[in-house]
């Protein structure tokens, strides 16, 4: 359930925010932007994860922006190829096969007083370390939509950055940041939404940990909370 954006200029060019995780969606995603007439001029990675630093089709050789950290393409790989829940989607869809990694070092993204310096409509970038260091989401005030990246999602609950001193702190106070920036938002992994309700839903799950939060369904993330639970309770 890995969302990809598009952000679409007046002149038609546009900016990729995550593209797909498997071969095939890369492709589907490229054949859709060359229907409607778009020509990508970078790709957005929201942060240093390896599915959301994925290649392939229209996108090979495009800029990479982001909030800027290195990448280590070998480790990403390694992550990618040893992830089980992609290997569980790839055993449903036989013949498809994990995206590439980017080769291409993410560059830190061109910004002209505090937006991002392109031909689209005006994008704000908001850095915070919610889910991994230098992780950002972008606000879209013409839309009133946030594309938030890996926190905010209705199937999955807040996934800390357990190398943080507090992540649970950290968490709150990217939350904070995001807080009214958008009626919408547009997760990672998930579906469109009513940010207040996201972030209220994020925000009572960093409150007390609950077992009975209804995106807790999958044996993943199960594992996930009780891995977290002391960060929480700390």
């Amino acid at each position: 359930m890995t969302t990809s954006t598009v952000l679409v200029a007046p002149d038609r060019s546009c900016l990729v925010v995550d593209p797909g995780v498997t071969a095939h969606e890369i492709d589907v995603l490229s054949s859709a932007i060359r229907l409607h007439g778009w020509r990508p001029v970078a790709v957005w990675s929201t942060h240093g994860h390896w599915d959301h630093l994925l290649d392939g089709g229209i996108f090979t050789g495009l800029p990479r922006w982001s909030g800027g950290w290195p990448v280590d393409v070998e480790t990403l790989m390694t992550e990618r190829d040893e992830d089980e829940e992609l290997a569980r989607v790839l055993l449903s869809f036989p013949g498809d096969s994990p995206a590439a990694v980017t080769v291409a070092p993410p560059l830190r993204y061109p910004a002209v007083d505090g937006l991002l310096d392109w031909a689209g409509p005006p994008v704000r970038v908001i850095e915070h370390g919610a889910h991994s260091p230098g992780s950002t989401s972008l606000v879209v005030p013409s839309a009133d939509v946030l594309v938030a990246g890996d926190v905010l999602s209705d199937v999955e609950i807040p996934l800390l950055d357990l190398s943080d001193e507090n992540p649970a702190r950290t968490y709150r106070a990217a939350l904070d940041l995001l807080a009214g920036t958008a009626a919408l938002v547009v997760p990672g992994h998930g579906h469109v939404g009513a940010l207040a309700d996201r972030l209220a839903a994020d925000l009572a799950y960093l409150s007390g940990a609950s077992d009975d939060d209804p995106r807790l369904l999958d044996p993943w993330l199960v594992a996930v909370h009780e891995s977290q639970r002391h960060a929480l309770t700390a």
